[in-house]
Parts: C-alpha cells; structure tokens; sequence
C-alpha cells in the first residue's frame, strides 16, 4: 500500500521547506515535498567541489536578511547564521560598480556628475521607447534602463542565475 500524504508542497526552497515544516511539527500533517532540482533548499544550494572540497553556493551567492528576532531565532535552529553587512559591487569591462544601481553608480558607469533629478532624466532618454509592453525581463530592462545598463549589469547574472536567456523570463506581471 502507498503512503498517503495530506499535503503537497511544491518546492523545497526556503519557502516549501518552512512550509512543510510547520505542518509537520504544529499541525502533525503527513508532508510530500517535491522539486524539479535534485536537491533541496532552491536558489540557496550549496554543493561540495570534488576538486578542492570547497562549498560552492552553486546559484549565486546567498544572504538572509531579517531585523525581525523571532525569525532569526528560527532560522538559527537549522543551521548557523552569521551576521553580515552585504556590500553588493559588479565587475564590468569598465570597472567595479556598487549595486543596486544608484546615483553612484550611474556616476561612475558613464564618468558624469549628475545629481538626482539629472541622473533620472538620463537614465529615462536610455531606455527604448520602441518596446510597448515588455513581454519579458530582457524587455522590461532594455524599455526602462537601455542597453548599456542591461548588457552591463543583468545580461550575465541573468543568465547565472536562472540558467536560461533572459528573454525566456516572463511574468512581469506577477
């Protein structure tokens, strides 16, 4: 006879797995969880190199933000979680950048002294006003912000991260 189960969660990433988690412990629910990748804990993965036995965050680094305690409390309770300040910066072919683009960064990317107001004017003439509704990542960045930036900025990481060609990323509306 096959095991039964009163609930589906579909992914095993952070969300999925609290999700089963909390039935299982506070509601003593029978969980399945199941993921298209062969692993758990989705974007957050890590993975040993055979090679030199280093753990390799295989998506792309990971970072757990919360100011809230009682979450960090729980999170504690599955493994260690160091406290960190996150300082984002992305290798161009014209330099090192901060991220999230903001008023340094545009500054330094296009060698201009711009304040706020100017720097938004700038940006808004980059985009491509031929493109209505973007059908897709690659559209929203290229409508909004231009090549330059796109090709720059989340072309690559795009790619990285999600494994596929940005144009295949839809659900802007979501």
């Amino acid at each position: 006879m096959a095991e039964s189960f009163e609930y589906l969660v579909v992914g095993a990433g952070f969300s999925g797995a609290v999700v089963a988690r909390e039935l299982a412990e506070r509601e003593g629910k029978r969980i399945l969880v199941i993921d298209e990748r062969p692993h758990i804990a989705g974007n957050c993965h890590m993975a040993r190199d055979q090679a030199t036995n280093v753990m390799v965050h295989v998506y792309g680094p990971h970072i757990f933000n919360t100011d809230l305690i009682d979450i960090w409390n729980y999170v504690q309770r599955f493994g260690k979680f160091r406290p960190f300040t996150n300082r984002v910066k992305a290798h161009a072919s014209q330099g090192v950048f901060s991220l999230p683009i903001n008023l340094l960064t545009i500054n330094q990317f296009f060698g201009k002294k711009f304040n706020p107001a100017e720097a938004r004017a700038f940006i808004a003439g980059l985009g491509d006003p031929s493109i209505g509704e973007p059908k897709n990542f690659e559209e929203q960045a290229l409508k909004f912000l231009g090549r330059q930036l796109y090709e720059a900025f989340f072309y690559g990481y795009t790619r990285k991260q999600w494994g596929c060609e940005p144009p295949r990323i839809t659900g802007l509306d979501s």
